[in-house]
């Protein structure tokens, strides 16, 4: 059996950058009076999502959004309504003040991918975005199949 340090297993890499990223952002965005959560929530509420979509594009579950749009909510920043069409659907909706931090957070956005891009080549972008892009497609597929009870 080989024996591998644990620094070395590339999911530990792509799981302990992934979170200091996330830290990193997040910081930077409570800056402007959001967060990452928030930005999510604002930057993905454009056409009034249901909250079943938006939890869907967020790739976060259902109740967890709740919790967070009960706050944003009282903050003034989203609005709930009932899908007219279909009663049972809750549609968000993002408010002035919303569009205003939405706003504000973008800059802040921007910046970080600025930030973030100015570290590697333009040819180790290219190569990173590629990768990334088959690492989260092979891991939805199987976070799907596991769903549906495939193998």
């Amino acid at each position: 059996m080989i024996r591998l340090r644990m620094h070395e297993f590339i999911g530990r890499q792509i799981g302990r950058t992934g979170k200091v990223s996330q830290a990193w952002f997040d910081a930077r965005l409570a800056e402007q009076g959001g967060s990452l959560i928030t930005w999510m929530v604002l930057n993905n509420s454009d056409h009034r999502p249901s909250q079943r979509e938006l939890a869907d594009r967020m790739y976060i579950e259902a109740p967890t959004l709740v919790a967070h749009l009960d706050r944003l909510e009282r903050d003034g920043l989203v609005e709930r309504r009932r899908d007219p069409d279909d009663r049972r659907v809750v549609r968000v909706s993002i408010t002035p003040a919303g569009s205003e931090l939405r706003d504000r957070l973008r800059v802040v956005a921007e910046r970080c991918d600025v930030e973030l891009r100015s570290l590697l080549s333009d040819n180790e972008q290219r190569v990173l975005e590629r990768t990334l892009t088959r690492l989260h497609a092979h891991f939805s597929s199987s976070a799907a199949e596991r769903k549906s009870g495939g193998t």
